[in-house]
């Protein structure tokens, strides 16, 4: 096989995944990874934990400083892709030349959801949560005195945030459009659970409501609401995350939401690929097509695009569908679909004064499961969904503590 040149945009979960599955086969050919950030690669899932203060910088960074040397890959940061050329094989960078490939993974990521209508989004003090840089500048802004924030936005990300500011003794409201948090993964009845502990820790939540301007002659002094209007001195903005497709806008790419792939991550167009929060791909409970933007999720994709773009070919199983979160060292977690995404279902509850357990089935088998305050069994159960087992001969014992469930324990806890 002769030398070839791989090219992969993105240099996050999926981008790195892929560097290392290539070089793991092909140590001959040339690679070039791109990056938008000044960053080395980082862990996304430590920024929440940066922001509280409860990690230092260094500690997000996932490898040494000779990782991209080791692996005899150019690593081309500060650099923004700006279009492909499928036919020509070439792709356009902002200030820099154009650079040629023989093959190409696309993991260019997600890029935070701003509501571009909200008034005074220019103003000192507006943060959008997503980066490490824009982490560093919300923890910069704490510490010049910053004491009062409005989160915008009242799911994972939003919550998560809240949070970890919640934590650095800020006085925190969360605005939240819907009449729910957490909405995509909890239903009304256990986002009522996290709502509950979010207040008891002195969060405040406002429901049915939308941010409509932040206000300030320079800086934010308060944000108006549709309903009333708050005092602060920092706004972050914290929606979300939409697949970053701009990219291939004109390309012949095909995308939806996400940039559409086969299960070897291959897009419609030859010797080009695509990996992580960029891509829509197939869910395993419920064969749902959409994007799944978690971090298990990309480092498989990527190393699945990797064997394939080094010619082993491999099959994606497709997304897990897995939420983790910690409120106030309050375990919530949610697998699989809500009632809204299953439709009608049979739910199966259990609380205790320290928890709160459901499960949705549908046909006797399991396709979502939400719990507060509990991991017991989950990644049993999840198994248990993946695999689509009929769970009828069982079912009235699946929520005990103590009852034992053998099939393989879920990686994510």
């Amino acid at each position: 096989m002769f030398p070839l040149h791989y090219v992969i945009i993105g240099n996050g979960g999926a981008g790195v995944s892929a560097l290392q599955a290539i070089r793991g086969l092909d140590i001959n050919s040339d690679i070039t990874i791109i990056s938008r950030e000044k960053y080395p690669a980082y862990s996304p899932c430590s920024l929440p934990n940066l922001l509280s203060g409860e990690v230092e910088k260094q500690k997000i960074f996932r490898f040494d400083n000779k990782f991209y040397h080791r692996l005899n890959a150019e690593f081309i940061k500060n650099t923004e892709a700006l279009q492909i050329f499928p036919r020509k094989k070439e792709i356009k960078l902002r200030g820099k030349d154009n650079i040629k490939f023989d093959k190409l993974l696309i993991a260019a990521g997600a890029k935070p959801i701003t509501p571009r209508e909200i008034g005074g989004l220019d103003l000192k003090g507006v943060h959008v949560m997503g980066t490490l840089d824009s982490t560093l500048e919300i923890i910069s802004h704490i510490n010049q005195g910053a004491d009062r924030v409005v989160v915008v936005g009242g799911g994972f990300l939003g919550i998560e945030t809240a949070v970890m500011l919640r934590k650095r003794e800020m006085e925190v409201t969360v605005v939240e459009l819907l009449p729910d948090i957490l909405s995509r993964m909890l239903d009304p009845d256990v986002s009522q659970k996290v709502l509950e502990i979010l207040r008891e820790h002195g969060i405040k939540i406002v429901l049915n409501d939308v941010v409509e301007s932040i206000n300030g002659k320079k800086t934010v002094e308060s944000v108006s609401l549709g309903k009333k209007s708050l005092k602060c001195d920092m706004v972050v903005i914290a929606i979300g995350v939409a697949p970053n497709t701009s990219l291939v806008q004109d390309s012949g790419i095909k995308i939806d939401r996400g940039i559409i792939v086969d299960s070897t991550m291959r897009t419609n167009k030859k010797d080009i690929y695509a990996a992580g929060d960029i891509v829509e791909v197939r869910e395993q409970i419920m064969e749902q097509q959409g994007s799944f933007a978690i971090w298990p999720n990309a480092i498989e994709q990527g190393r699945i695009a990797g064997l394939n773009m080094a010619d082993v070919p491999t099959t994606y199983a497709g997304a897990e569908v897995v939420n983790v979160l910690d409120v106030f060292d309050t375990p919530v977690v949610a697998m699989g679909g809500t009632s809204n995404d299953i439709g009608k279902s049979k739910a199966l509850t259990r609380s205790t004064p320290d928890s709160f357990k459901k499960l949705l089935l549908k046909r006797h088998k399991i396709l979502g499961l939400q719990f507060v305050g509990s991991i017991k069994n989950t990644g049993p159960l999840y198994a248990l969904m993946k695999s689509g087992t009929d769970v009828s001969g069982f079912e009235d014992r699946l929520l005990d503590d103590n009852f034992v469930i053998m099939p393989e324990v879920s990686p994510f806890l």
